[in-house]
């Protein structure tokens, strides 16, 4: 404990911050960001030689992980590891209005480039988060995010475990466990766990406070791997996608001229069970035609879940939303939602009681 700390390597394009204190920190998130103007690596002194990393801010649009690292800074928290911050896309979330932009105008998604090839301004900018990843070889890494639409925190990995479970017990009781690949961060065989955390709706309120108190267990447990609460699993979620040249409306009612409109409250759904013939919205004559389904099993379609009956869209079997978005950019760019079977998750309920006593493959 009583050796010399190596210096934070330097990485091109990024500011460095080594160890800074509370009195080195804006008194705002806001003004912080504005300090940072690009990239940023902050690392935090622990008490142990252990390595721990957090990714946050991928998206610009999504700010708790990085308000909730403003806050830990000007309380001059001490973690028992050394600890490795990556803020990414902060250009895109000093872009104009001020955490609305997921990315830059007319750029990609960075969450979706960490896979090659490597060429773009955001691949490089990947690229050059996983390899710094992969040298510094944490014993762990989360990656803080919030959801476009309102809900509670849960985690999502692709892979599963009891030490990616216990990761995401710091934070939250919902575990997702997904084979969609998207060119995600987490998709990333690094050499320790990683998990993504949704800590939240990015406009709610108790986000930022989701994504701070995690982060403390986190950061202030000796053994990361030691579950906090129970988890819940959800297995195999799948995408509701809205092809990019249908045109889409928010309303209580049908919109003339829209070829989709999905209800306003529709993200009072996350989490909650939804029924057959509980009405999601209605469809012009194309119908389900505007959609695709992603994520599903070899002889699994779109109608085998959904149907637009009486242009009506609603579910044909009791489906669980979660990371429902009422942004139409989103919507249409990424996805509407995301959904798991009900039915299929019963058969996983065993295992559920058991996750955390019986290893599961890494």
């Amino acid at each position: 404990m009583g050796t010399a700390r190596l210096a934070t390597p330097a990485l091109p394009g990024f500011k460095i911050l080594h160890a800074p204190t509370p009195q080195q920190i804006p008194e705002s998130s806001v003004g912080f960001l504005q300090m940072l103007g690009g990239p940023a690596i902050i690392f935090m002194a622990g008490r142990t030689r252990q390595k721990r990393a957090i990714t946050t801010l991928l998206h610009g649009n999504e700010p708790s992980g990085f308000q909730a690292l403003h806050r830990l800074l000007k309380e001059g928290f001490k973690p028992y590891a050394d600890t490795t911050f990556i803020v990414v896309s902060v250009d895109a979330a000093l872009h104009a209005p001020l955490f609305t932009h997921r990315a830059l105008p007319d750029y990609r998604d960075i969450n979706r480039c960490f896979k090659p090839p490597y060429t773009d301004a955001p691949g490089i900018l990947a690229k050059q988060v996983l390899d710094y990843l992969v040298d510094l070889a944490p014993e762990a890494i989360v990656d803080v995010h919030n959801t476009s639409g309102s809900g509670p925190a849960f985690s999502v990995s692709t892979r599963l475990g009891t030490r990616y479970t216990a990761l995401a017990s710091h934070f939250t009781r919902w575990f997702i466990h997904t084979d969609i690949e998207l060119g995600s961060l987490m998709e990333v065989p690094f050499c320790c766990p990683i998990v993504t955390i949704e800590s939240g709706g990015a406009m709610d309120e108790l986000a930022t406070l989701n994504a701070y108190n995690g982060l403390r267990s986190y950061l202030t447990a000796q053994d990361v791997f030691a579950p906090r609460q129970d988890i819940e699993l959800l297995e195999q979620p799948k995408r509701l996608e809205i092809h990019r040249h249908a045109t889409l409306a928010y309303a209580e009612r049908p919109v003339f001229g829209a070829n989709v409109t999905i209800r306003q409250d529709i993200e009072q759904r996350n989490f909650g069970i939804t029924r057959p013939g509980e009405v999601l919205g209605w469809l012009d004559h194309a119908r389900l035609e505007h959609f695709r389904l992603s994520g599903q099993q070899p002889q699994e379609f779109l109608s085998d879940y959904f149907c637009a009956d009486n242009n009506e869209l609603t579910v044909t079997r009791p489906l669980k939303f979660f990371m429902v978005t009422t942004r139409s950019d989103i919507a249409k760019s990424d996805c509407l939602l995301y959904f798991v079977d009900i039915h299929n998750q019963l058969t996983t309920s065993k295992r559920q009681q058991h996750l955390t006593e019986v290893p599961l493959s890494d």
